[in-house]
């Protein structure tokens, strides 16, 4: 009740609640360009989900699973599979397995003990919208769906909604989806897993805007271990050193914040508007006219600010193995290194998958850049 009426007190005077105020980026979220100055290795349309295994490098586009193959400085994209529908995330055993996620299916098993293996859910619940997997030895899978309500390619609507349906789950192999464990319920939108050396697992929870920590082996409550992020946390990559990467997709806006709270208006956008141009944060930007206007001058004589505020932007953080953020790198607004959806460690540098742009460039996997200052 108190709830209730401290909200309802908070529209009233038009206050904003704490959890709609944007964080600035500062500290070591300081903006820089250095996605933009970073080597390109690959150039492909949708690039998304590398995956680093035993047998080289693995990427999607779209429902085509890409083998990337050494050309020079940088790779060539080389089609090995099409799929019937887009895939949404890929993980590797490290022994010549693969887990593909097909969104609007499930799980995928490709190759080893398990080959073929069709994981499309349990009991009442379908493996719908996998959004991030994990393998904890090649007989268990630990996998993230990102909603029971919509596919992963309804992102957009999901967060409009405010649907809270995600879940996580410990999948035995051996004994196939019908057996596989619960470890949360209830997420909002979980979109990157990762084990730590403890064997504690890491889940990203985009729109709660922060990454939480889980048990591995039984459900458990979730510990949040970072928070109030300024953008949208997705992918999360350990390196070889014990400390993590994370791939934030899209940056927060206070416009958008303010529609979420506007329901009526809000319900209507949904319904009557295409989502390409919804008040919605995006993978990329600035490709037609009729995009929503943002909230602040984001042009001086003709020429797009790269401090102003956009819908789409570039950006992945760097944090120590206690999920702490060190420093990280960006491409701003006039950047064209825009929603990071994927991010592998290899050969000493990090490769850094911009879906929205369409690149994949590399940066040193322990660079300390900006303030470099731990919050």
């Amino acid at each position: 009740m108190r709830a209730f009426l401290q909200r309802s007190y908070e529209r009233f005077r038009g206050i904003d609640p704490p959890e709609r105020i944007v964080p600035a980026m500062d500290g070591p979220l300081h903006p820089n360009a250095m996605l933009d100055e970073a080597p390109v290795l690959l150039e492909q349309e949708g690039i998304d989900n590398l995956c680093v295994a035993p047998a080289g490098v693995f990427a999607s586009a779209a429902s085509e699973l890409l083998s990337l193959m050494p050309e020079g400085e940088g790779f060539r994209a080389q089609p090995l599979e099409t799929f019937a529908r887009p895939i949404t995330c890929i993980a590797s055993d490290g022994a010549g397995a693969l887990a593909i996620g097909q969104d609007g299916e499930g799980i995928l098993i490709r190759g080893g003990a398990h080959d073929g293996m069709a994981l499309t859910g349990t009991g009442a619940t379908r493996f719908a919208c996998p959004t991030g997997c994990v393998f904890v030895d090649p007989h268990t899978l630990i996998v993230a769906i990102g909603s029971d309500e919509h596919v992963a390619a309804e992102w957009k609507r999901d967060l409009m909604k405010q649907c809270h349906s995600g879940s996580v789950w410990r999948i035995d192999l051996g004994k196939g989806a019908e057996a596989a464990v619960p470890l949360a319920k209830g997420l909002a939108f979980p979109s990157g897993l990762a084990l730590g050396r403890q064997g504690e697992l890491f889940v990203s929870e985009a729109w709660e805007h922060r990454v939480v920590g889980l048990s591995a082996s039984e459900p458990s409550a979730p510990v949040e271990l970072l928070i109030e992020l300024p953008a949208y946390p997705g992918f999360v990559a350990p390196t070889s050193d014990g400390a993590f990467w994370l791939a934030l997709f899209a940056p927060r806006n206070p416009l958008v914040e303010f529609v979420i709270l506007e329901r009526r208006y809000c319900e209507r956008m949904i319904d009557t508007v295409d989502p390409q141009f919804w008040i919605a944060p995006a993978l990329s930007s600035g490709k037609s006219f009729l995009e929503p206007i943002q909230g602040g001058a984001r042009k001086k004589l003709n020429v797009l600010k790269p401090w102003s505020p956009s819908w789409s932007y570039g950006l992945a953080l760097q944090c120590n193995a206690q999920f702490r953020p060190v420093a990280s790198v960006h491409s701003r607004a006039d950047g064209n290194v825009h929603g990071v959806t994927s991010l592998a460690e290899k050969d000493g540098r990090l490769m850094i998958g911009a879906c929205g742009s369409g690149r994949v460039v590399a940066v040193p996997v322990n660079a300390q850049i900006g303030i470099g200052v731990e919050l």
